[in-house]
This record gives C-alpha cells, structure tokens and sequence, in this order.
C-alpha cells in the first residue's frame, strides 16, 4: 500500500487527515509490543479455556446491583462486603434515585436509634453510609442534569460472546 500519504490519494480532502502516525512510530510501537510480549509468558497468550470464558462473562452479569453498576476489576472480590452506598466502585443509576432515598432516609432513622442507645460503633458506620449515600445522591442528580444520551443498559453477552451454555 505505501504510506499513509499514498492511502488518502484516491479521496479528495482538501489536507490530509493529521491523525495519520508516521510510518516508523507504528514500526516502533509494534517492535516494542513484540518485545514485550516476548518476555512474557507464552501461557499468558492462549485462548481461554470454556469455563474461563464463562467466569469472565458472568462476572459482568454479577455487577448489576440494585443500585446501579458495580464497577470492580475482574476477579476481585468485594472489600466492603457488598455495602455497596460505601464503595466507591458504585456506579448509581440515576433511574435507582428514589430507592437510594428510601435507603437514606431509614439510615436517619437508624442513627437516631443507634445515638439514643448510646451504640457509638454503630454510630460511626451509619454516619459513614449515610455520607456515603449523599455522595451517591449527588452523582445521581448530577449525571440526571447532564444526561442527554440514552442509557442502553448493560449488554447481554450471553449469546453473542460465545457462551456454550445460555442457562444463569
């Protein structure tokens, strides 16, 4: 083919595209990956065997929470032991708003309890969720303020990635 320069001849641009890189970066960049991937394990660069493939695929379906979407790495486990208000990982869903609400306002009720016992360790963890939660709140109202794209859900992989079984 030649250089990219070459490439776009046929098409009538008035200057062509600058988002073409030079032909010895790709040579570079492409020696660098070979490079790396030469100092890795061979084993690293298989395909995956069935069962891991499912593993992989059903970690996306364990994310949808109640809340919204939970957004941890794969493979790693739950630090705050599913209290989802405190993780950081949380991505609400502005839709969940009036549920997170409801979760906010019985936490009040909770602290008030939990001070009229004198329950301080209970204390510190409801005020801990309940900031929490109002963090939350503000990023629902937030990403609702600005949302001008619509919200397609998460993708079913089920039958398009290769899944032997479609059973859960």
């Amino acid at each position: 083919m030649g250089t990219a320069h070459e490439a776009f001849q046929e098409f009538q641009y008035p200057t062509p595209p600058s988002a073409i890189y030079p032909e010895d970066v790709i040579t570079h960049h492409r020696a660098f990956i070979a490079c790396r991937r030469s100092l890795r394990p061979s084993e690293e660069y298989r395909e995956p065997t069935a069962q891991e493939w499912r593993d992989f695929l059903d970690h996306f379906e364990l994310r949808k929470v109640a809340l919204g979407v939970c957004a941890r790495d794969f493979g790693a486990p739950c630090v705050h032991e599913h209290a989802c208000i405190r993780c950081p990982a949380l991505r609400p869903d502005p839709a969940q708003m009036p549920r997170l609400q409801e979760i906010h306002a019985k936490l009040g009720d909770r602290l008030s309890e939990a001070k009229e016992q004198g329950w301080l360790g209970e204390v510190a963890a409801i005020e801990a969720s309940l900031a929490a939660a109002e963090q939350k709140l503000t990023t629902m109202r937030d990403v609702a303020a600005r949302h001008t794209t619509v919200h397609l859900g998460m993708p079913d992989f089920r039958s398009s990635a290769g899944r032997l079984d479609l059973e859960l």
